[in-house]
């Protein structure tokens, strides 16, 4: 007796089973080491706007997706690698600022700290 699988059960398993095995640091290997290098202080700030404008928007997105039927699959297809680079990016703009002791305005003081 055979037993026969949609791919798309495949699919949702194989998804399921890698963004488990993700780990929570996913965004550390998402960016390029020494990316925003050639960056001075004013455009690390104003990349860091923008990426942080971007992962606001992520967010809000994938918590809409994550309220239908198959959010969580729409997630992982849709959003969570570009949300990871992100997050990496905006990891390395931090880590770059900090080297050049660079005043990040996009962040506020509280937002500075929880990070």
């Amino acid at each position: 007796m055979s037993i026969s699988i949609h791919p798309a059960v495949w699919l949702i398993a194989l998804t399921a089973a890698l963004c488990g095995c993700a780990g929570h640091d996913i965004e550390a290997v998402a960016s390029r080491p020494g990316k925003f290098r050639q960056y001075d202080c004013a455009l690390l700030d104003q990349r860091g706007s923008e990426l942080l404008k971007r992962e606001q928007e992520l967010t809000d997105l994938m918590q809409r997706a994550r309220q239908s039927a198959g959010g969580e699959l729409a997630v992982a297809i849709a959003y969570q690698n570009e949300y990871n680079t992100v997050k990496g990016d905006l990891r390395e703009i931090e880590m770059t600022g900090a080297d050049r002791k660079c005043a990040l305005k996009y962040r506020t003081a509280s937002d500075r700290a929880v990070r």
